[in-house]
């Protein structure tokens, strides 16, 4: 098993870049993390001691199923002032970066924790989901709201807890739905619109049939072409609020690969994190 690297946490490649610490060497996976992590003082040492618990945790959680494990959770880390609340680009790079380097005969496991993010993240973390070659498992213990959601569809299987929720996928631009934004046309004449919204409601408009047809190939494998489509309208559509909780009972009527039994080092892992503010669901940008 590769190691990690203790400032980035991505697999240390042949020798890596090893730096003497406090007096105790320390390997890295580049010269960048290393010149980084010599910058944190005493939160770098706090970081390394909780990035060196984390890694052991998952590496039995990797031992025990056999599988890589990933890790996509936004909770507020011990060494930062800030909360990583919602998925970015720079979430995608670090998830698909993992993906890529896991061996196409490899199962993965993708723990995901957070109340959804950019769309443009959340679609590429999920085809790099859907096109792994082998079994890609997500694991959602307590939320994967929104574009978590949308990469949890991706997946072979998804695992949850029986009051773990996802939710739906429906886009919303400047904290509004786009179902919303498009049936404001037919509820005002257009000149009682204003430039602005009429504008958004056709970008609404393009946002939702993007969503609906990423959903519909995510799932068309899954469970045919046209439960696919009907599901992808009913998640996408705007028919529930942004933040309705679809449990584990739900996931299943809608005919997704949903299983319950969460592995115990999954919570371990969770011990290693802080508590912080987070954004209710509703109000994250997707």
């Amino acid at each position: 098993m590769a190691e990690k690297c203790i400032y980035c946490g991505m697999d240390i490649e042949e020798e890596g870049v090893v730096r003497k610490i406090d007096g105790e060497e320390i390997k890295f996976c580049s010269q960048h993390c290393a010149v980084m992590f010599e910058g944190l003082e005493k939160k770098g040492r706090m970081k390394a001691a909780i990035m060196a618990e984390r890694g052991e945790i998952i590496s039995g959680l990797e031992d025990e199923r056999g599988t890589r494990v990933i890790t996509l959770i936004h909770r507020r880390e011990p060494w930062e002032e800030k909360d990583e609340s919602s998925i970015s680009i720079e979430d995608t790079e670090h998830v698909l970066m993992r993906i890529r380097q896991t061996p196409g005969d490899k199962d993965v496991d993708l723990i995901l924790h957070t109340p959804g993010g950019l769309v443009l993240a959340a679609e590429m973390i999920a085809m790099a989901v859907k096109n792994h070659p082998s079994k890609v498992s997500v694991i959602v213990p307590f939320y994967a709201m929104s574009g978590g959601t949308l990469i949890a569809l991706a997946a072979d299987e998804i695992i949850m807890e029986k009051d773990s929720v996802l939710g739906p996928v429906d886009p919303q631009l400047g904290g509004v739905p786009a179902g919303a934004l498009i049936s404001l046309l037919g509820k005002k004449p257009p000149e009682n619109i204003s430039d602005d919204n009429i504008m958004l409601s056709e970008e609404a408009r393009k946002s939702l049939e993007r969503v609906q047809k990423m959903v519909k190939w995510l799932l068309e494998d899954k469970m045919g072409k046209e439960k696919a489509e009907n599901l992808a309208e009913f998640l996408t559509g705007g028919y529930t609020t942004h933040d309705t909780p679809i449990v584990f009972e739900v996931a299943k009527g809608f005919g997704l690969n949903v299983k319950q039994g969460m592995p115990r080092r999954v919570y371990d892992l969770f011990r290693t994190f802080e508590f912080g503010a987070c954004p209710r669901p509703q109000y994250v940008k997707y």
